[in-house]
């Protein structure tokens, strides 16, 4: 779908993807969130390098459904909240869409990059 948005200079059309691109890029300013890990059988296998996200636009509103992953021991509650408000406010700032709500699924709890695992 895409949005509409006129004023007394003229029309601008926003395409749902671009705002999935938008939203997209704009989970990496965040630290301790990641791109969406991929799922095999229920369980969390590689990493992705970017969120995965789909967004519904109808007319100056959108809704964002975004796929993420977090970094071990990061809480979830205030990491999604975070995000979420991230999220609302660059889109919001970057096409001045409205962004009624945005879904959010953790795929994965990643342990740290420099974490080293030993067996005694």
């Amino acid at each position: 779908m895409t949005a509409v948005i006129q004023d007394e200079r003229g029309r601008t059309t926003i395409a749902g993807r671009t705002v999935e691109r938008i939203a997209a890029r704009a989970v990496t300013d965040l630290d301790d969130v990641g791109g969406a890990a991929t799922r095999v059988l229920g369980l969390a296998v590689g990493r992705g390098n970017t969120a995965e996200v789909s967004a519904t636009v109808s007319g100056g509103t959108a809704v964002l459904d975004v796929r993420l992953s977090l970094a071990y021991p990061t809480p979830v509650g205030p990491a999604t909240e975070s995000a979420r408000q991230h999220l609302m406010d660059r889109v919001r700032e970057l096409t001045g869409l409205t962004v009624s709500r945005v879904n959010i699924t953790v795929t994965a709890l990643r342990g740290g990059a420099g974490e080293v695992r030993r067996v005694r």
